[in-house]
């Protein structure tokens, strides 16, 4: 850990002495640390819904004082390339599990790359957002897996659930299972199957039903991140091979009790395309 923070911080103090921007995760921190100490509120515009759901309101919020700032940067950017990287592990592991189980869906993600980015194209943000196939394999994959049974919250205040006399006290942790509500035909429209148009905007997917990032302020701080470095992953994976199963590939993966791993592990062979 110690190694991480001389990181972040001899960053932060450069970032401070030289004005130099680079728009990345300490510079967020940073333009937040900067606001909120003016109170300078600022209109916050969102790319999505999930964005917009998880964005945190601090309009009655008075009075901030960051009296220990570097802590602050660097437990935020620390926990940021934490949870990015386990998540992207995990991830990478659990869709390509699936690409192997279902070669013809891999087949139509191989041609969305090459049309969107070419055999041999660069990489840009603006190509990785037009990859909606793969959005919704990697998310159908990520819901199949049931690797995430349990979302866990504080309850902030008194709340009564809707439609009954129950009431929730501040202070009780909350303990929601998913793996029900992700089997709903109200919720996806296939939901029984592994079928990646459960995501197709068209179907009006539930994403509340859809729990592997959390919603809301308290979601993962790192699942920008972890998409973003699994569709470079496939990109660079797809567009020159195939992957295919290996002999003992389970149908269904499974973790160890640690958490770890997968059991068994994920024997697949990597084809070398030759069209």
């Amino acid at each position: 850990m110690a190694f991480f923070k001389d990181i972040v911080l001899k960053t932060y103090k450069q970032r401070l002495e030289s004005g130099e921007r680079r728009n990345d995760i300490i510079d967020i921190i940073m333009d937040e640390i900067k606001r909120t100490r003016t109170g300078g509120a600022q209109k916050q515009e969102f790319e999505d819904e999930f964005e917009k759901g998880a964005a945190l309101d601090t309009t009655e919020i008075k009075e901030r004082n960051y009296t220990d700032e570097e802590s602050i940067l660097v437990a935020n950017a620390v926990l940021f390339f934490f949870a990015g990287f386990d998540t992207s592990a995990f991830g990478i592991g659990v869709v390509s599990h699936k690409l192997c189980l279902y070669p013809e869906l891999q087949e139509k993600i191989y041609e969305e790359i090459i049309d969107v980015v070419g055999i041999d194209g660069k990489i840009t943000p603006e190509k990785l957002g037009a990859l909606k196939y793969m959005d919704m394999f990697i998310s159908e994959a990520l819901r199949m897996s049931e690797m995430v049974p349990s979302t866990e919250r504080v309850c902030t205040k008194n709340y009564q659930i809707p439609g009954t006399n129950v009431v929730i006290p501040k202070g009780k942790v909350v303990t929601i299972y998913t793996e029900d509500f992700t089997q709903l035909e109200e919720n996806f429209i296939n939901a029984k199957e592994f079928d990646p148009e459960n995501f197709n905007p068209e179907n009006n997917p539930n994403k509340f039903a859809f729990q592997t990032f959390g919603q809301g302020p308290r979601n993962c701080i790192g699942m920008r991140y972890a998409l973003m470095v699994m569709k470079v992953a496939f990109i660079n994976i797809l567009r020159k091979h195939r992957m295919v199963r290996g002999s003992t590939m389970q149908d269904k993966l499974k973790m160890t009790p640690e958490m770890t791993h997968f059991t068994g592990g994920l024997p697949a062979t990597f084809v070398k395309r030759e069209d």
